[in-house]
């Protein structure tokens, strides 16, 4: 059973400035706590959690465009603030914080009241449901400070003018294909165009009308031709040296 994200609060405690015990691992344990004498929380050691988006320049940061558009209509604006909030603790600590509950519950305004605070506790679900947070071991909490793009089922679920949105962004970050990846392709359909016995002007002609530059087409068919053209004659010495022993018995 997992402990309760935000709890009623605590018996008072004896003040004191000890720091939290330390488990195996020498992080500080998770503990209750109540902080202002109001609503306990939980303590959770958070750290950041980057097995999808290992590169920086890779993923949307959670205060990102992407994210404001496209992540919000999928989390909800509850789960959408908390992964921001826990992303910027890992800013100011990138190594990890420890971070109380029912602090990060009253920043993003469901702190307080029980209602609010069975709010925060499906809006840390979602989070970990969507794959944006993960809990360890010992209380401790993996959070993404990149978010991947949206999967296609979930593009699915946003509302019909953002998934046009979301489609035309996609569209827009697909790389072109680089000039050895276009002749290549021109290469590949040349050869079966050949295959299927059209003459090398033609090939030439159908690339042309295949969008391809006239450069691109133009070497594309030659090569091909040349290609084509030996595979022939190799074939036909192999005929050539397979019929004449056939000749010479039928002598």
């Amino acid at each position: 059973m997992q402990i309760p994200l935000v709890t009623v609060p605590p018996a008072p405690a004896p003040a004191t400035d000890a720091p939290a015990p330390s488990d195996a691992t020498g992080r500080p344990q998770a503990r209750r706590s109540a902080p202002n004498g109001r609503t306990g929380g939980v303590e959770l050691w958070v750290e950041p959690w980057n097995d999808l988006c290992p590169d920086a320049d890779r993923g949307h940061h959670p205060r990102s465009p992407y994210v404001e558009l496209f992540w919000l209509g999928v989390l909800g604006p509850s789960s959408t603030w908390l992964i921001r909030r826990l992303a910027l603790r890992l800013e100011e600590a990138p190594s990890g914080v420890l971070v109380n509950t029912a602090e990060i519950a009253g920043e993003i305004g469901l702190g307080g009241r029980q209602a609010l605070q069975t709010a925060f506790e499906r809006a840390f679900e979602r989070c970990c449901r969507f794959g944006l947070m993960q809990r360890g071991r010992h209380n401790t909490l993996f959070v993404r400070v990149r978010l991947p793009d949206l999967t296609g089922r979930m593009a699915e679920r946003l509302p019909p003018q953002l998934r046009v949105a979301h489609d035309a962004w996609r569209r827009q970050q697909a790389p072109d294909p680089t000039e050895i990846e276009t002749l290549g392709r021109a290469r590949h359909l040349a050869m079966a165009l050949l295959a299927c016995g059209d003459e090398p002007d033609s090939v030439e002609r159908q690339l042309h009308t295949w969008q391809f530059h006239p450069a691109v087409a133009f070497e594309a068919a030659r090569w091909a031709t040349e290609k084509h053209t030996r595979a022939k004659a190799a074939v036909s010495a192999v005929d050539a040296d397979t019929a004449e022993p056939a000749a010479r018995v039928a002598d």
